[in-house]
């Protein structure tokens, strides 16, 4: 028979005993629900990288992390998009932002009636109205113009003209809540992609060393039998033998760097490990940067204690690997598109 003490013991570890597997038990009931919520995210990522990654033991909870700071990364970059602006006439005339990236009003027309998804979007909805997302690219031009420095017009003063060109709208949606889930999925299929062209640039690198390989190993072949024939008695000893060795020497370095290069897409792991690292560091692929311009009416740009009356415009650029874009949410009416678009 236990004594009181003993069965306080036996009651204390059984309590041990339960609390740790209740413990564990929670964590992989947590865990196996932040897959389930990640597992979209997940095959969307394997399905425009690389879907061989499929036949990786647990491939998911290997993307798991990666994916969640890839959609993190995505949801900072939304925040810091600001509400849409309205694109019609009116807005021209009164909004600096508008007046900024269109030349005259009817370019604000022009731009949404000819778009394609534009036009498919209303033909395919009933409502009055779309969001999209608006990009552009900012030019900047040095002119001479005229400055008006107290009393006195100085002529032929150096100004940097800013302007918006090629402008195209994207992922056309009914509200701007759906816009914005719209370019969180989008956002992640790009990383996604971006580890795509990683990874064929690993192959194109692959095969080019195999050719250039294949190459010296033919000329090598084509010089040693020079030696067999005429040649000899034509050319230097000396001059023959620097030029082997410097063939060898080079296959020997073509070959080392071939054998780096199929270390790193020797096996489907290695393929994981490329859209992971693409994944783990989204900022590196895209980002976004907060762009400040004080500008007058006609697009010049001012300094931010100049006294020529002007407006600053708080924009926003999107940069992925060395090419940028200005970008915006917008909204418009179906009545802004040329009747025979509309």
């Amino acid at each position: 028979m236990l004594t009181p003490q003993s069965q306080g013991f036996l009651n204390h570890v059984l309590g041990g005993i339960t609390t740790f597997a209740q413990h564990h038990l929670a964590e992989r009931r947590s865990h196996h629900e932040r897959l389930a919520f990640l597992r979209k995210a997940i095959e969307q990522v394997v399905d425009a990288s690389e879907p061989r990654i499929r036949l990786v033991g647990n491939y998911p909870e290997k993307l798991a992390d990666a994916v969640e700071t890839a959609l993190h990364h995505n949801e900072s970059v939304l925040r810091q998009l600001p509400a849409a602006v309205t694109l019609d006439g009116h807005a021209w005339a009164s909004n600096p932002q508008v007046n900024a990236f269109f030349a005259t009003a009817a370019d604000v027309r022009t731009t949404l009636s000819e778009d394609a998804q534009i036009q498919a979007f209303f033909a395919e909805n009933d409502g009055r109205e779309c969001f999209a997302l608006l990009l552009m690219v900012k030019r900047e031009t040095e002119t001479f113009g005229t400055v008006l420095e107290g009393d006195m017009l100085v002529r032929e003063v150096r100004q940097i003209q800013v302007s918006f060109s090629q402008h195209r709208l994207f992922f056309p949606a009914a509200s701007e809540a759906k816009l914005r889930l719209e370019l969180k999925q989008r956002m992640l299929v790009f990383l996604a992609s971006r580890a795509q062209e990683r990874i064929n640039e690993l192959r194109t690198g692959r095969g080019a060393l195999e050719e250039q390989r294949r190459q010296l190993q033919a000329q090598l072949q084509a010089w040693r039998m020079r030696g067999h024939g005429l040649h000899p008695l034509l050319s230097s000893a000396d001059a023959d033998e620097r030029r082997l060795a410097e063939l060898e020497q080079r296959l020997v370095r073509t070959e080392e760097d071939l054998v780096a290069a199929r270390k790193q897409l020797g096996t489907l792991d290695d393929y994981l490990k490329q859209v992971l690292m693409v994944l783990s560091q989204p900022e590196t692929y895209l980002r976004v940067q907060p762009l400040s311009l004080r500008l007058n009416r006609l697009g010049v740009k001012l300094a931010t204690d100049s006294p020529e009356p002007g407006e600053t415009l708080s924009l926003i650029e999107l940069a992925s690997l060395g090419e940028q874009r200005i970008g915006a949410l917008v909204r418009f009416s179906r009545d802004e598109l040329l009747p025979n678009i509309a």
